[in-house]
């Protein structure tokens, strides 16, 4: 969570990082590094969820929303295969 915490430290707002983190878990082929990209993802996008509350944006929340259902799907089978093998 390195980079997750130089965002945070920084104050950089979450509005498009958020969407680097989902990338970088979506894309990710190192089995290894895909927890590690996923709980990053998930923790950039409920930082980004809590900025707008006060200002709701709908597409955005939308995009939020499909975003963790998406690293949800990844997750379960990033799991199933560390099962099998």
């Amino acid at each position: 969570m390195p980079q997750l915490n130089a965002a945070i430290s920084h104050g950089t707002s979450f509005a498009s990082s958020w969407k680097q983190f989902y990338e970088r878990a979506i894309l990710e082929l190192d089995s290894s590094q895909l927890p590690r990209r996923i709980a990053d993802a998930r923790h950039a996008i409920f930082e980004r969820a809590e900025e707008i509350l006060t200002k709701p944006s709908g597409g955005e929340n939308h995009e939020l929303h499909d975003a963790l259902r998406a690293l949800r799907l990844l997750e379960e089978v990033a799991v199933r295969e560390r099962s099998a093998a």
